[in-house]
C-alpha cells in the first residue's frame, strides 16, 4: 500500500563478502539482452565497483535484492583470472517479510537483462505477490501483462489440470471436494483477496491488528529476555519489535496466518447452518468474522488477553454481532463456559512448541510435549462434551519436529485424542501452502540434514454419531454465490 510520507528505508552501507550473498530469484528469473553480460563486464572493468549490491539480512543470511548480474559477472571475472576484492559496497534495507522484499526485487530493475515471462510467474507463485499491485512499479519491455494475468489464472502445471474439473463441482462446493486443496490456484488467491478486503474495513485497514504485538516466535522472547536484562526494565512490544527488525529477526505483524478461503469451504462444507461454532484455540480473528458473516455464532477462546482485546476491537469496527472471545486457559474456561450444545468444533490449534505465543506457563507452547499432549487431550475432550450428537469438528494441523529433528506424530495424536473423546476420523484433507521462502530455506535444510521442505497442512475432519444420519441432517449444497455480495450486508462497515 502506497504510504503518504517518504522515509528512509535504508539502514547503512558497508563492506561485506560478496561470494556470500543468497538470490531470493531463481536463475531462470532474466536473461540477457543484447550481449548484456559483456557490456556489463566491461562497464565494470572500465568504471569499476560503483553501484553497490542492495541487501536485505534477515536471520544471518544476507539477501541480494539487486545485483544478482553484478554477482555473475564479478564470478566470471575471477574465473578468467581478475583480480577482484573480497569485500565489496552494500546497502542494507529494511523490509517486513520475504513478500516485501521479493517485491523489491520486481521493481528493482536492470538495463541489461530483462525478466523472462516464465520466471515472472514462477517467481510470483512462489512469494504469494499480489502482481496488480506492483505492475505499475516494474519495468519489463514488450511484456504482455493481459497474457500473463491469464497465466496466472490458471493453475499450476504441476496440479491437477483445471480442464478435467467439471465446471459444476465449482459452482456448487467452491472449491471440488476432492482430498487435495492448493491455495496456490488462482481462483484460490483471487477468493482468498475479497475474503481480506471483507475482513479489513476501509476505517480501519491500516490500524487493526489481526495478531496480537505478543503472538511471536519463541526467538523474539528469548531476545525481550536478554533487552530486559540490559535495560534493567520490561520493554513494552513496541521497543522490542522495532529492536528485533534492526537485528533483521523475523516477526510476525498485521495479518492473520490462517486461511480465509480454507476457514470459508470448512463452514460451508461441515457446519451446520446458522450453527453454533466453538473455537479452543482462537488466536486471531479470521474464524470468527468469517463465521458471523457466514450467519453462524462463534464463540473463541485465547490465553492472551492482548490478542483477545484485538478481536474485539475489529468486530466492533466491522460490526458483528455474533462473535465472542473468552481469554483464558481453554482447559479451564471449558469447565466453566455456561454454552448450550454447539454445532461445529472447529480450531488450528498450537503446534507443539514450533512458535510461542506468550510466556504464561500455562500457554501450550510453552510445555514440554508429554505435558503438552496431557493438556492438549485434556482441551479436546472437554470441547467434544460440548458438541451435539451427528455433528462434525475439524482441527488444522501440521507435524512438528523435536529438537533432535524427529517428527512429533503430533496428526496422529490429535486423532488419536478425537478417538479418546468419542469422535472418529471421517475425511482428511491436505492443503497446499504457497511455498514462500521455503523456497529460499529447503536447499540449506536438505543439505544440512536432508530434511524435504513442508508446504502442507493437514484438515481433520471429524464425526460424531452415526453417519448414515448425515444425509438427512446436512442438505445438500448449491454454494453459487458471488462472495463479493457480502460486501452488501448492513452488518459488514465497508
Amino acid at each position: 500500500m502506497m504510504q503518504n510520507n517518504i522515509t528512509s528505508r535504508v539502514i547503512e552501507t558497508k563492506l561485506i563478502p560478496w561470494r556470500e550473498l543468497k538470490f531470493i530469484q531463481q536463475d531462470d528469473f532474466k536473461e540477457w539482452i543484447n550481449n548484456g553480460d559483456k557490456r556489463l563486464l566491461e562497464s565494470i572493468k572500465k568504471y569499476q565497483f560503483i553501484d553497490p549490491f542492495k541487501v536485505w539480512h534477515n536471520e544471518g543470511v544476507n539477501y541480494c535484492l539487486d545485483g544478482k548480474h553484478r554477482y555473475k559477472d564479478l564470478e566470471l571475472a575471477v574465473q578468467n583470472g581478475l583480480d577482484v576484492p573480497e569485500m565489496l559496497p552494500a546497502t542494507f534495507v529494511e523490509c517486513s517479510d520475504i513478500k516485501e522484499a521479493a517485491e523489491l526485487v520486481l521493481v528493482y530493475s536492470s538495463a541489461y537483462a530483462k525478466i523472462t515471462q516464465q520466471g515472472l510467474y514462477d517467481f510470483v507463485q512462489n512469494y504469494n505477490i499480489d502482481f496488480p499491485d506492483v505492475s505499475g512499479l516494474i519495468n519489463i519491455p514488450e511484456f504482455d501483462d493481459i497474457e500473463f494475468q491469464g497465466l496466472l489464472n490458471k493453475m499450476d502445471t504441476t496440479t491437477v489440470k483445471e480442464e478435467i474439473i467439471p465446471t459444476s463441482l465449482k459452482e456448487v462446493f467452491i472449491m471440488p471436494p476432492f482430498s487435495v486443496l492448493d491455495s496456490r490456484q488462482g481462483d484460490w488467491q483471487k477468493r482468498k483477496r475479497i475474503w481480506t478486503e471483507i475482513i479489513k474495513s476501509q476505517e480501519t485497514r491500516e490500524e487493526v491488528e489481526l495478531i496480537a504485538k505478543s503472538g511471536q516466535s519463541s526467538a523474539i522472547y528469548e531476545l525481550r529476555n536478554k533487552m530486559r536484562d540490559n535495560l534493567g526494565r520490561e520493554p513494552d512490544w513496541d521497543e522490542i519489535i522495532a529492536y528485533a527488525k534492526k537485528k533483521g529477526m523475523h516477526v510476525y505483524e498485521g495479518a492473520s496466518i490462517f486461511d480465509p478461503v480454507l476457514c470459508e469451504l470448512l463452514y460451508r462444507w461441515f457446519c451446520y447452518e446458522n450453527g453454533v461454532v466453538l473455537d479452543p484455540f482462537a488466536g486471531g480473528s479470521v474464524r470468527g468474522i468469517i463465521a458471523d458473516v457466514l450467519g453462524n455464532t462463534y464463540h473463541g477462546i485465547d490465553i492472551r488477553e492482548d490478542q483477545v482485546k484485538a478481536n474485539e476491537r475489529q468486530a466492533l469496527e466491522l460490526n458483528l454481532n455474533k462473535v465472542f472471545w473468552h481469554t483464558g486457559d481453554s482447559n479451564q474456561v471449558l469447565d466453566d463456559l455456561n454454552l448450550e450444545p454447539v454445532d461445529f468444533v472447529f480450531s488450528c490449534p498450537p503446534y507443539a512448541d514450533l512458535e510461542k505465543y506468550s510466556d504464561d506457563p500455562a500457554d501450550l507452547s510453552n510445555m514440554d510435549y508429554e505435558q503438552f499432549k496431557d493438556v492438549y487431550y485434556s482441551i479436546i475432550k472437554k470441547s467434544v462434551a460440548k458438541l451435539k450428537e451427528e455433528r462434525f469438528a475439524c482441527f488444522v494441523v501440521g507435524d512438528v519436529r523435536d529438537k533432535k529433528g524427529f517428527y512429533y506424530n503430533f496428526v496422529s495424536d490429535t486423532i488419536e485424542a478425537f478417538k479418546q473423546a468419542g469422535m472418529e476420523l471421517y475425511n482428511e484433507i491436505i492443503l497446499i501452502n504457497v511455498a514462500g521462502s521455503l523456497a529460499i530455506r529447503a536447499k540449506r535444510q536438505f543439505n544440512n540434514g536432508r530434511k524435504v521442505g513442508k508446504m502442507h497442512q493437514n484438515v481433520l475432519v471429524f464425526y460424531k454419531g452415526d453417519p448414515k444420519k448425515i444425509k438427512e441432517n446436512y442438505p445438500e449444497l448449491n454454494l453459487d454465490y458471488d462472495l463479493e455480495e457480502l460486501n452488501n450486508q448492513p452488518n459488514i462497515a465497508l
